[in-house]
């Protein structure tokens, strides 16, 4: 499954521009950091850049976007720092970085470097900030790799009998282009006050942008976007959920072990099964460990989010 990758948390009331008051403020302490206002003026450039949609929010729920999403890129930063020695200035020139901002450049749909650097330009971003971001996400991602891997129960029997009847019984199956939108609270109660926060703000505003302001998945900077699905790749819960969907339709919220869970269905097509078993059954192990990490990853921020220490100056 294709997935983009790659969480949501914030409150204080700016000029309509950060930067006319020519006064540097310290806004937020998250454990030992600041965040001034020229962090957050960056962080609302950056996730402007990536979502046109943030251009219907008003300025304030703009300002708290930012502020929640540098929390959390501060607190993973944090932890990746207890386990690695991260060379910011040394990885941000490597190879394997040049190839995934090649990556991000086309998936906003820039295919010359030289427009993609203007685009940046445009939008006030430095081109190392941007790197750093990316750094970090991917250190995050391997300490989770590092940090769970192991814990991972994978039954590939069940995989390879799930394989076995679906070549068997179908020669075509159904593909889903899905978007999420993931909370978890502290209580069954919080859930369901969130979960009517978020139905209230999908009926406002729209499925893309209640993702960017409440979903705690890293697909939340690009409106909850995770692309399509095949049907065998996806749980039988969900499948018999979806397929019951109409496009533009979303499910009623449904519990996973990494919180809860809401999909909208973008659109869907019928394709036929063209299916090497060995491959598949490798391509499905991929999907049930990405899938496990992703929780991993989800439950392992909430419970550093839980412990840091925040204050609002």
């Amino acid at each position: 499954m294709k997935k983009i990758l790659f969480l949501s948390f914030f409150i204080i009331l700016f000029p309509s521009s950060l930067t006319h008051a020519n006064e540097l403020k310290i806004i937020l302490k998250i454990n030992d950091n600041i965040i001034t206002n020229y962090d957050i003026e960056k962080e609302v450039n950056y996730l402007k850049s990536l979502n046109k949609s943030m251009e219907k929010f008003n300025q304030k729920k703009i300002i708290e976007t930012a502020q929640n999403s540098l929390i959390r890129e501060k607190i993973k930063k944090d932890e990746i720092d207890k386990f690695y020695n991260v060379d910011y200035k040394k990885v941000i020139i490597s190879k394997d970085l040049v190839i995934v901002v090649e990556n991000f450049s086309e998936s906003l749909g820039f295919n010359d470097k030289i427009e993609f650097e203007n685009y940046l330009l445009s939008k006030k971003i430095d081109i190392l900030d941007l790197k750093k971001k990316f750094v970090i996400e991917q250190t995050w991602n391997k300490l989770i790799v590092d940090k769970f891997l192991n814990s991972l129960n994978i039954d590939q029997k069940a995989i390879e009998k799930k394989v076995d009847d679906f070549i068997k019984n179908n020669s075509e199956q159904l593909s889903f282009n899905l978007s999420e939108i993931i909370f978890f609270e502290k209580s069954k109660i919080k859930n369901e006050e969130k979960f009517k926060e978020i139905l209230k703000s999908i009926d406002k505003v729209g499925f893309k942008e209640t993702a960017i302001l409440h979903s705690i998945s890293d697909s939340s900077k690009f409106g909850g976007e995770i692309g399509w699905v095949n049907q065998n790749q996806i749980s039988n819960e969900i499948f018999e959920t979806t397929k019951k969907l109409k496009e533009g339709e979303f499910t009623n919220p449904i519990s996973t072990a990494a919180g809860i869970i809401i999909l909208k269905l973008n659109k869907r097509k019928t394709v036929p099964i063209n299916i090497d078993r060995e491959e598949e059954i490798n391509k499905l192990i991929i999907s049930e460990k990405n899938r496990k990490l992703n929780e991993y990853s989800v439950i392992h921020y909430k419970q550093l989010e839980n412990k840091s220490y925040v204050k609002k100056f």
